[in-house]
């Protein structure tokens, strides 16, 4: 049977994190890092990739989803009368209560107990070296564990079952073990890793589940600073409790998803490494931290921009890592078969070398929107700033690969010159509100009345009454629906309103919008339906006063999620399944976005949640 992405869901610590299946098994987790070799990648390879399992041994049905509030992950098994439940969290604390003592630099928990009934069950770990390119060879530690040595990593387990009935294989490639719980028993199990040695090792009999709550604490009390109140409540909360397990703490990066070479069309070949930071995202994330209320993420977020991007300055990268680097070299992991056997697994990402006009009024829009929250920016900061006021200036009129970093030749995508229009409106408004003397002004605003001109001249055709995907073109993009929410032009506008029919006839399957079709992307075949498109396209309707349409929209993308609440970068439409990488921060962003415009528009009126 296919594995399912709505199968699986998430845990991390904002470093590192890990994909959780429905029966027990941890497929996917990259420690010390998001984007670090993975040491279980069985989601990419079943057989090869390495896993981490805990099931009954008998046949079961099986629910998951997350504690209330909390990225702590309840997985429920029921075998005959029996019941049964797995918790599984990265240990999460906050800085004063790691100062407390001593703790490894991650730790996975898992903590089993029968409810009801008696359970035979069955662990597994078999960990894999650099995405199960090689065997691991285990160590049995007794007392201290099983442990894994590789270059300066090592990794633990270690459990609470009796007697030390862990069974290391005679190959020294795997650990099982098979035990017995009745009603009211528990068995506890720690994955951890260290970066130096000796390691240090968690205790786990006293206090482990002592840190299991911690962990639950400090996501409760994390999300009690969300400001929201609304329509969708439950399902924002979600995205921004995932757009959080994402964050890379120590840098203040938002990662894209936590996974590779997730397929946006099943056995095809657009399979991509997303574990990177890409300045896209920019605009729309910072809207979300800064209305939502997390002003310490919008901080640190808006930081790792503007110091981030210090080894490219002036001109701006498409993709970065959590620290930075600008070099994501794309290699190919060919021992892998992928993801329901969708090759090439890849890591690195190709796009790091891409020039994408549209990220310059990316990164503008979201300096615009985290301005008030500064009184003013510092002298190096607004020197950037204006640096890419001067490349828009220079280079809108250039061809580029466009927000969708299509490999075939470059163009003059419609998309990237009116973000390049918002990129000046932005640093127009910014340099007024912070009376930045130095700042062009009579220039910016006549560059931009020049894009201006040119998008109407050439991004909108008048035969089929939509702007186009490039000048002078006849194809459609979804990337079109941002237009009105970056102002450039009103949702209700005779061109928009065409635009949006058009997109809506042409673009959508069951409610669900493609990016484009009948495009040479430089790739074969084809992907799903994409998510941030539809939450783009229900912002729009809500601007033009189709509230109900809107929510309809909306309700179509829900439908898709996976119990757990998580949503992919793809959907396909016939059937409903994930595609692509998962969970993927930029739907999450687009869902806030747009929850966050039907709640405003609804204030005050009668509307089903």
């Amino acid at each position: 049977m296919a594995a399912r992405l709505s199968d699986y869901a998430l845990i991390g610590n904002c470093r590192a994190a890990a994909l959780v299946s429905n029966s027990g098994s941890i497929d996917w987790c990259c420690l010390p890092e998001f984007d670090s070799p993975a040491i279980l990648a069985a989601l990419l390879d079943t057989e090869r990739g390495g896993h981490f399992s805990i099931a009954p041994v008998a046949a079961f049905t099986c629910s998951q989803t997350y504690l209330p509030a909390s990225n702590v992950v309840e997985t429920r098994y029921k075998v005959a009368d029996s019941e049964a439940r797995l918790l599984d969290a990265f240990v999460a604390m906050t800085e004063e209560e790691k100062t407390r003592s001593l703790f490894p630099d991650h730790e996975i928990l898992r903590v089993l107990e029968v409810t009801s009934g008696e359970i035979e069950f069955r662990m597994e770990y078999e960990p894999r070296l650099f995405y199960g390119k090689e065997a691991a060879t285990l160590q049995d530690r007794k007392k201290l564990g099983i442990q894994v040595l590789w270059k300066e990593h090592i990794f633990n387990l270690l459990s609470t079952l009796d007697n030390g009935i862990i069974n290391v294989a005679k190959t020294k490639e795997c650990a099982t073990a098979t035990f017995r719980l009745r009603a009211g028993e528990r068995v506890i199990f720690s994955l951890s890793y260290s970066s130096q040695s000796p390691a240090v090792l968690p205790e786990l009999k006293e206090t482990a589940l002592r840190r299991l709550q911690l962990t639950d604490e400090y996501w409760n009390n994390w999300l009690k600073q969300c400001k929201y109140k609304g329509l969708y409540e439950q399902m924002v909360k979600r995205s921004a409790l995932t757009l959080k397990l994402l964050a890379h703490a120590p840098s203040g990066a938002i990662i894209a998803a936590p996974t590779t070479s997730l397929p946006e069309e099943a056995g095809g070949e657009r399979n991509w490494d997303y574990r990177f930071c890409w300045l896209r995202d920019a605009s729309f994330t910072t809207r979300v931290l800064v209305k939502l209320g997390f002003e310490e993420e919008a901080h640190a977020y808006m930081d790792w921009i503007l110091h981030a991007t210090r080894l490219t300055q002036p001109e701006l990268q498409v993709v970065y890592s959590v620290f930075g680097h600008a070099s994501l070299q794309e290699t190919t992991l060919n021992w892998l078969t992928g993801f329901n056997n969708s090759k090439p697994v890849r890591i690195g990402n190709g796009a790091h070398d891409q020039f994408q006009l549209d990220v310059y009024g990316e990164v503008l829009d979201a300096v615009y929107e985290y301005a008030p929250l500064v009184k003013e920016f510092a002298r190096d900061s607004r020197k950037f700033l204006l640096g890419l006021g001067e490349i828009i200036c220079r280079e809108w009129n250039q061809p580029d690969n466009g927000i969708w970093e299509v490999r075939s030749a470059n163009t003059h995508h419609t998309h990237s010159k009116v973000m390049a229009w918002a990129g000046l409106d932005r640093l127009i408004k910014l340099a007024e509100k912070y009376q930045w003397k130095e700042a062009p002004l009579e220039k910016y605003r006549e560059v931009s009345q020049q894009i201006r001109k040119a998008v109407e001249q050439y991004g909108y055709n008048g035969k089929i009454g939509a702007y186009t995907r490039e000048f002078n073109g006849s194809t459609l993009d979804a990337s079109s629906l941002v237009f009105p929410l970056v102002g450039y032009c009103p949702a209700d506008s005779p061109q928009m309103r065409s635009t949006r029919q058009q997109i809506q006839e042409q673009l959508t399957n069951r409610n669900l919008v493609y990016r484009y079709k009948h495009v040479d992307d430089g790739l074969r075949g084809g992907e799903g339906a994409f998510g941030i498109c539809n939450f783009w396209l229900v912002e729009n309707l809500v601007m033009a006063g189709e509230i109900e349409e809107a929510q309809m929209v909306f309700e179509a993308v829900l439908k898709n999620a996976s119990p757990a609440g998580l949503l992919a970068e793809e959907f396909e439409p016939e059937t409903g399944e994930m595609l692509g990488n998962y969970p993927q921060g930029f739907t999450h962003i687009g869902l806030i976005c747009a929850a966050l415009t039907l709640n405003e528009s609804c204030k005050g009126k009668e509307i089903a949640r």
